[in-house]
């Protein structure tokens, strides 16, 4: 059998349903030609593992992805990396030169094997045929085992030759028939750490829940659910742990770190126990380590080994559970029972929590409400989170206005697995093409990506994926003519601002339009639920849609909750 097919049909075999790449490579060739597995042809081989990323967060599986040897592979590492840095389980295999002329100038010839190993949780290439089977197993393996992540597979042309395209070679290679899909190892702490953890919880008055991206990973839905409902704990999320619960939740006080609001900072601060629940602790989540409650303990679930007082940077758990979340948070709620829970607390809590949030809520309702000369993001964002249904899922861009779609309740993540957020490097682009790898996962679920024009300007060309593929998302593109969150640091130390405006930019709308999406621009705050609605009506009838808002030139970055640190 054809090796690349054996790869395609390997993949199968894994409940993996689309490959993403240019349409170039072997593996999408024949994925276009088997049953069960769909090959998605993209403009640019940069948006590949995007797509990857976006399917395999919302499934649960691995996504994959390929490019062609040299500027291809290259062209995937910024996506990798993303990948890398979110703990996304992801396998790359890619065709390289023929080892047989190395040195020679073999055409497209480099060591993609070195440009993948930063980047990557093993990087390898494979030396026969009949060793691509086992090479694969360990792939599925290593991305889903421990910390999950991507993996790459270099595969030479004398390898596995030209594929498809190839000359009745023949290769001493065959499908393991007996192959079934591979589990990840899942580790559980050990039974007297999880009674310690119960008795510090038992014990707090305070204590708050810090959920993470790897309790996403983990998919312990149901098991956190329980966890929080059972115990009355309320609930802060980083970026990569929303969707873990809804948002609109009682329990739920938003975001951590730079980007949480007033209610989340004064209960967080008050805590006497953090429960950090798969977040390594990086500098966004912590706002770089200084919002740690002067007298909280913390306990601290994680299936990285590593992490406790990694290289003095994460905050030193005072009790640390390794291995699997959802495994050790289906012990720990195992040996909870009602009796133990003092409702006294728990009451007392929930009702500094609520008074906390309608306060604030007043608040921003009327600053929404207010009169304003230009389109504010704020507003916009307020306004399409109030008009898309509670299933949607969100997609998260890196950018300056963007950031009011973290900033709660101005977007609230409203239902399990409702976000897909950028990842640790917050690559630009990444949510622009994320987008659509969400809406071909979940094609019955509204999908809204909210981003600035900078970052929807570098992968704009995927408007015809979208197109092409007759999937219905919405792009909200707040349009301040330039890169926002720069533009304000530039501002506030008293510098020009001509490296971040764009003096020469396209009209968004005509330009959607063009490629065949529904399009249209908002000036007024009057005109952004009619705009949103018609977008929603679009996406009903199978079309992307394009809504160009023309908002403040200056940004505003007040709802960080560290002074434009970075």
């Amino acid at each position: 059998m054809d090796p690349w097919k054996v790869i395609v049909e390997m993949f199968k075999s894994q409940g993996i349903e689309y490959v993403f790449g240019l349409g170039d490579t072997y593996i999408n060739m024949y994925a276009d030609e088997l049953d069960g597995i769909e090959a998605i042809n993209l403009r640019h081989e940069s948006s590949t593992p995007f797509m990857a990323m976006a399917y395999s967060r919302l499934t649960g599986n691995i996504g994959v992805c390929s490019g062609a040897p040299g500027p291809g592979v290259a062209n995937l590492i910024p996506g990798v990396l993303e990948a890398y840095s979110g703990s996304i389980p992801m396998v790359i295999p890619c065709l390289s030169a023929s080892r047989e002329t190395k040195g020679k100038g073999e055409f497209q010839e480099t060591d993609q094997v070195k440009m993948m190993e930063p980047v990557t949780k093993w990087s390898v290439q494979v030396p026969s045929a009949e060793r691509i089977p086992w090479f694969l197993k360990e792939a599925f393996k290593i991305a889903q085992s421990g910390r999950p992540g991507p993996v790459y597979l270099d595969i030479p042309a004398d390898v596995a030759g030209a594929g498809p395209l190839s000359q009745n070679e023949d290769y001493d290679i065959d499908y393991p028939e007996e192959f079934t899909k591979i589990e990840s190892f899942k580790p559980v702490a050990s039974s007297e750490k999880l009674r310690e953890a119960k008795k510090m919880i038992i014990k707090a008055k305070k204590p708050v829940i810090v959920a993470g991206n790897g309790a996403i990973l983990s998919r312990a839905f149901k098991e956190f659910t329980t966890f929080i409902e059972e115990n009355q704990i309320p609930f802060v999320t980083t970026p990569g742990g929303r969707g873990i619960y809804p948002e609109n939740s009682e329990l739920a006080l938003g975001v951590s770190g730079r980007y949480r609001s007033e209610p989340a900072r004064k209960y967080y601060q008050m805590s006497d126990l953090l429960i950090i629940v798969g977040s390594r602790n990086e500098a966004f989540q912590t706002g770089w380590w200084k919002h740690l409650p002067g007298n909280a303990e913390i306990i601290q679930f994680d299936i990285d080994l590593t992490q406790p007082g990694r290289a003095g940077k994460a905050w030193e758990p005072d009790l640390f559970l390794p291995g699997d979340i959802k495994s050790n948070l289906r012990e720990l709620n195992n040996n909870f029972s009602e009796l133990e829970i003092d409702k006294d607390f728990s009451q007392a809590r929930l009702k500094i929590i609520n008074d906390l949030k309608e306060k604030y809520f007043q608040r921003v309702k009327k600053d929404i409400e207010k009169d304003s000369e230009s389109l504010r993001a704020r507003e916009v964002i307020y306004k399409a989170c109030q008009t898309f249904n509670d299933n949607t899922i969100l997609v998260n861009e890196n950018g300056g206005q963007d950031t009011w779609s973290y900033s709660y309740p101005y977007y609230q993540v409203k239902s399990i697995l409702g976000n897909i957020p950028v990842a640790e490097q917050t690559c630009m682009g990444m949510g622009v093409v994320g987008a659509i790898g969400a809406k071909l996962t979940e094609p019955d679920r509204q999908v809204l990506a909210i981003c600035g024009d900078g970052a929807f300007q570098m992968y704009l060309q995927e408007m015809a994926t979208a197109c092409q593929y007759n999937l219905g998302l919405t792009w909200l593109v707040l349009n301040n003519d330039g890169l926002g969150w720069i533009r304000s640091k530039q501002k506030s130390a008293g510098l020009k601002t001509d490296t971040t405006a764009y003096k020469s930019q396209p009209d968004l709308t005509k330009v959607a339009q063009a490629y065949g999406c529904y399009a249209e621009t908002i000036n007024k705050k009057e005109e952004i639920i009619p705009a949103l609605e018609s977008a929603i009506s679009a996406n009903k009838n199978n079309i992307p849609a394009v809504l160009n808002c023309r908002i403040e030139y200056w940004p505003n970055m007040n709802h960080l909750d560290d002074k434009l640190k970075f």
